[in-house]
């Protein structure tokens, strides 16, 4: 049986290597930073984990692929407005999270964020592993649409497909065109968010 202590320091690894990770890149951080910022012995860290490496496919794990999971059909209503509210939800308290993983504020959450996938992208499995997760992310999108093209709340003359690509553009656009942000990320994204989409609904859905 695991020791729930066990459970909370591998847990406290994987965070705080993720904001080194964040912060630095891969290949500049080392065990020494890791041991230093946990304030754990070399052999605390290798209790947990083989290397480095196997630290970095953990925090992937637990910051994009488990993340994104979370995002589920069961959690939706029958409104595709509500819906689509819920998902740019999710995208600024995501964000919100990473600008809160340290004690001063993580500068540049956004752009910090982005860089860590497309860097984690080198390896071949990780690559598979995020492609797959983005599928069903965008599935997702394109389920909410599809149904609310059928309860008739999305103009039927429109495109799933062009509307689905129009959604995940905004959500993804809009985080990035505000990657210089540094504090504060939360209520300035979920703003800009609510002020494109409002506009958009109008142009979309059928009723208002």
């Amino acid at each position: 049986m695991v020791k729930k202590k066990d459970l909370k320091s591998k847990s406290n690894i994987i965070k705080v290597a993720f904001a080194l990770f964040l912060e630095k890149g891969y290949k500049e951080v080392t065990i020494k930073n890791i041991m230093e910022a946990t304030n754990l012995s070399k052999g605390a860290i290798y209790h947990h984990f083989e290397s480095k490496e196997e630290i970095y496919y953990a925090t992937i794990e637990t910051y994009y692929i488990n993340l994104f999971q979370t995002v589920t059909l069961e959690n939706l209503t029958d409104n595709f407005k509500d819906n689509i509210e819920l998902i740019y939800h999710f995208a600024s308290d995501l964000f919100s999270s990473i600008e809160t993983l340290t004690k001063e504020g993580m500068d540049f959450p956004i752009r910090n964020f982005y860089s860590f996938q497309l860097n984690s992208e080198h390896n071949e499995i990780i690559r598979k592993k995020i492609r797959f997760t983005v599928k069903e992310y965008r599935d997702i999108i394109r389920e909410i649409i599809s149904k609310a093209m059928e309860d008739k709340q999305i103009r039927e003359d429109l495109d799933i497909e062009a509307i689905t690509l129009q959604i995940i553009g905004m959500l993804e656009g809009i985080a990035l065109n505000h990657s210089t942000i540094k504090n504060n990320i939360k209520e300035l994204l979920t703003e800009k968010y609510k002020l494109a989409f409002d506009d958009y609904f109008k142009m979309i859905c059928t009723t208002n």
